[in-house]
């Protein structure tokens, strides 16, 4: 039988842990109306904070949504800086123990994990495989919005019986009701354990070992496309079945052409930016130099240039005009 984890909320609310909660809400954060007066009295906030986490009397304030439209249009959903600091306390304790439900082939918000380990993934099997070789890639439609949260729940409680942490589980996502709110730490850690329904279903009862997924973006590779077709309508059928889940899109294609994940445009021996990507940043770029916005400027090439770096990129840079604007940040500093 699968090992339960109980007497999880002593742990939660330890000083030590809860101070550490704290760190990590307040680090890069603006200094907001509330984040000032949680700290101006932090040693009283966290014990009340800890006593209220520890009773069963803990309840999230009323959340503030906004909308942002890149890299397609999402609402987010932003917590008081209280309730951050209750849900960084939580996933400090109960993430190690779901993040060791999932397979190693799944990349998104895990330690030592990551896009670009995603990607070296999938390149070194393109290499490892050889041609010919095909790519199934899926995407599901409004992943987190349709999540299903008693499904959610039920996962959890498959490892967790600790009654006071599953209250402070469900008092920061009810199990009533479908989504997952884009912005909350908690819901990056259950829409991840969600999707490791598909990576024991691909593992294990389909018997594929060349597959990469990074939360809804799913990769398999093969070298018979009628298999892969199969593979598809199975993981599509599981999904619909046990998971409220449809495709958005699919595709099957030579690795040939490159596979878009993550981004990137991989091939075995090279990797593109995706033709998207490269857009959106052109957008950005030439909107802040015609609005003379130099701070917002930097940042932003200092951002996107960690992401373009991992591809080969340097024609593309100079197409940008960006080798110069480089040359200038480096004698600034």
């Amino acid at each position: 039988m699968a090992r339960k984890y109980r007497n999880l909320i002593d742990r939660i609310v330890a000083d030590n842990n809860m101070r550490l909660a704290l760190k990590r809400t307040a680090r890069g954060r603006r200094l907001t109306a509330s984040a000032l007066d949680f700290k101006e009295f932090f040693e009283v906030n966290l014990m009340n904070l800890s006593a209220e986490i520890r009773g069963g009397a803990y309840k999230p304030d009323p959340v503030r949504q906004f909308s942002v439209l890149e890299p397609k249009p999402r609402l987010i959903t932003a917590h008081s800086f209280r309730d951050r600091v209750a849900q960084h306390a939580l996933v400090a304790i109960i993430g190690p123990i779901l993040d060791r439900t999932l397979l190693p082939r799944t990349f998104a918000c895990r330690k030592g994990m990551g896009t670009h380990c995603g990607v070296l993934a999938l390149q070194a099997d393109l290499v490892r495989l050889g041609s010919p070789l095909y790519a199934l890639k899926t995407d599901f439609s409004k992943y987190f919005h349709s999540i299903n949260r008693a499904v959610v729940h039920s996962l959890i409680r498959r490892k967790i019986s600790c009654a006071a942490t599953l209250r402070l589980i469900e008092a920061i996502t009810p199990p009533e009701g479908v989504g997952l709110p884009i912005g909350s730490l908690t819901s990056q850690l259950y829409a991840n354990l969600y999707g490791g329904v598909v990576d024991r279903y691909l593992n294990d009862v389909l018997g594929e070992r060349h597959w990469f997924r990074y939360m809804d973006d799913i990769v398999v590779l093969g070298r018979d496309p009628a298999r892969l077709r199969e593979v598809r309508g199975s993981i599509e059928e599981l999904a619909a079945r046990e998971l409220k889940l449809t495709f958005s899109k699919w595709s099957i294609q030579s690795v040939a052409r490159g596979v878009n994940f993550l981004g990137y445009r991989v091939w075995s021996d090279h990797r593109l930016l995706r033709r998207q990507s490269v857009t959106r940043a052109k957008r950005a770029i030439r909107s802040l130099r015609a609005r003379g916005d130099t701070e917002r400027l930097d940042k932003f090439i200092a951002a996107w240039s960690g992401h373009a770096d991992f591809a080969n990129t340097f024609n593309l840079r100079l197409s940008m005009g960006l080798s110069s604007h480089d040359h200038q940040q480096q004698s600034r500093s």
